[in-house]
């Protein structure tokens, strides 16, 4: 069982810097410390799948993962990355109903699962844990109407740019240019935009040929953004 791999210093186990619980007092936080199952995962392996019927939260206390929905049985949409002091099955564990997406780990991952009676216990007992929670959800409603909209009126090359725009920040070489430094492998910008992966190669490589972006040392740098906003928007 994943629980069972000892990846991390036993010394990590603590649930000090969950966003979720900074609202709730130290020992609320002892309580959960002591309550919860410390789950360790490693890359690719699944910790909840769509349509599971279980119903713990989990807090991540290290590693990353991602939540997955599918379009199709083949065609799958990343939701969100879930990193450091996050946390998700909040839904199942609130409504005791089956998950609504696959999380798997991209890296070795630490969690504390926490059972849905405790969860909804520390909601009760922490009015200011439940309105972080509320805040939370209405963050990804927003995100998810945003998305949502980008799948039904943008064409597949319009939802790449856009997310090459989003994941850029400006050169601090002072070129004017934008960069991404660690560019996503082509099938990560793939299940973000709900596009296939041979899709994302054409895009980048017609933004190439036209001198909007270029691939300098791993990173890609944008050369002309105003360009590559207007490819978005039309």
């Amino acid at each position: 069982m994943a629980n069972t791999k000892n990846l991390f210093d036993p010394s990590v186990r603590t649930l000090s810097h969950i966003n979720l619980l900074a609202e709730a007092p130290p020992e609320k936080i002892a309580e959960l410390e002591a309550s919860c199952e410390w789950l360790e995962f490693e890359a690719d392996e699944i910790v909840v799948n769509l349509k599971d019927e279980s119903t713990n939260a989990f807090f991540v206390v290290k590693g990353k993962l991602r939540a997955m929905d599918f379009l199709t049985e083949d065609e799958e949409v990343a939701l969100a990355e879930l990193v450091e002091g996050y946390s998700f099955g909040e839904l199942s564990a609130i409504d005791l109903k089956v998950r609504s997406a696959r999380v798997t780990a991209i890296e070795p991952t630490l969690l504390a699962s926490v059972s849905s009676k405790d969860f909804r216990k520390l909601l009760f007992d922490c009015p200011g844990v439940a309105m972080h929670l509320l805040k939370t959800f209405a963050g990804f409603i927003r995100t998810l109407n945003t998305r949502i909209t980008a799948l039904s009126i943008m064409s597949p090359h319009q939802r790449i740019y856009h997310e090459l725009l989003r994941i850029s920040e400006p050169n601090t070489g002072g070129d004017g240019s934008w960069i991404i430094q660690h560019v996503p492998h082509h099938s990560e910008i793939a299940t973000w935009v709900g596009a296939e992966k041979q899709t994302v190669a054409e895009a980048i490589g017609g933004l190439a040929r036209d001198g909007i972006i270029e691939r300098k040392h791993g990173s890609l740098h944008i050369k002309d953004r105003a360009r590559l906003q207007r490819l978005a928007s039309q």
